[in-house]
């Protein structure tokens, strides 16, 4: 791997957030480091000038440092070819002028959401805060999506959140990450669904969203219904496992992608000192499909994010399979058992 390889940069501005997610893999919290200018520069001189490049702005919570935002957006236009920008945030903390940013860069706004205010509060905090960003993202007239970590807490709400988001005329749709056995997952004991609650919220989540769609102008998407309506069919599962991908600490440091940053394990050195001597150890984990023999899937599954099999263990998690079987049975009209 080297420099011109890299198609999605991922820039962690801060390690600092104004919440205490019970299960951040990064251990988030009100003290951290912020980017300095001269990495957020270096980093972007890492970047495959040739290509289209996806630049995610993430942290720690990365509207704690509004500046870092508008100068990573300053940064994307003077690169040859015209990046797609994105940022993750709580929403606790937005703006009308973080809005007015979001705009006139056209940012995709990713929200972190994990079900109905009483769920939220209970692995994240601060629900009506987040909500109020969401009306304000509305207000604005601002596309975005929310990403969910389903737990045991709150895979039996999954649908409550399609309805929630249903409320939101510029809601487009919701991602599902499975817990990652890393960072304040392991020492709070945040509990993963077990694989028969998980069809469950599945087969309710895809009932309610096919009632929801019927009247809206813009469907809200499920990300991994469309991953396995697209399938693997030998694809790397992402960029990281295609070592194409590179995460930046605020302290400057390399890693293959965001759920791997701080794990020496994973060190590609530094934006000074950039380490690509060898492929990322992402690209050799992969889920092995001669154990699938008997699903229904086979190598049609969109396959297992390789940094969560490394963290949770083994060579496919038993939920990855529940997940996609239940959504193979509701693209089929089935109801997974």
């Amino acid at each position: 791997m080297n420099s011109r390889d890299i198609r999605y940069l991922i820039l962690a501005i801060t390690s600092r957030c104004n919440l205490n997610c019970r299960y951040c893999y990064m251990r988030a919290g009100k003290n951290g480091d912020d980017m300095e200018n001269t990495v957020l520069e270096r980093a972007f001189d890492l970047i495959n000038h040739g290509y289209p490049c996806h630049i995610q702005v993430t942290g720690g919570e990365p509207t704690l440092v509004p500046d870092k935002i508008a100068r990573a957006a300053e940064l994307s236009r003077l690169l040859p070819v015209k990046p797609r920008l994105a940022i993750q945030t709580n929403a606790t903390l937005l703006t009308r002028e973080l809005g007015d940013l979001f705009k006139e860069y056209e940012f995709q706004v990713g929200v972190s959401l994990d079900g109905p205010p009483a769920v939220h509060d209970r692995g994240r905090g601060r629900a009506s805060e987040t909500l109020r960003g969401l009306k304000l993202l509305e207000s604005m007239n601002i596309p975005f999506r929310v990403t969910t970590v389903v737990t045991a807490d709150n895979v039996l709400s999954l649908y409550k959140t399609a309805l929630l988001l249903a409320g939101f005329t510029n809601s487009r749709g919701m991602g599902l990450d499975l817990l990652v056995n890393k960072g304040r997952a392991v020492t709070n004991l945040s509990r993963p669904p077990a694989a028969a609650e998980l069809r469950q919220g599945i087969n309710h989540l895809l009932s309610t969203l096919a009632i929801i769609n019927q009247r809206r102008p813009h469907v809200l998407r499920l990300r991994e219904l469309d991953m396995l309506k697209t399938g693997l069919s030998g694809r790397p599962f992402c960029q990281a496992a295609a070592a194409r991908s590179l995460a930046v600490t605020p302290t400057g440091r390399l890693y293959p992608c965001g759920q791997t940053m701080g794990d020496p394990y994973f060190s590609m050195g530094s934006v000074k000192q950039p380490d690509f001597r060898q492929q990322p150890p992402l690209t050799g984990i992969r889920i092995n499909f001669k154990d699938c023999q008997t699903c229904p899937l086979g190598d049609r599954c969109p396959g297992e994010c390789p940094s969560r099999i490394h963290y949770n263990g083994g060579n496919k998690s038993p939920l990855i399979c529940a997940m996609y079987t239940a959504l193979h049975s509701g693209l089929n009209g089935e109801a997974a058992a």
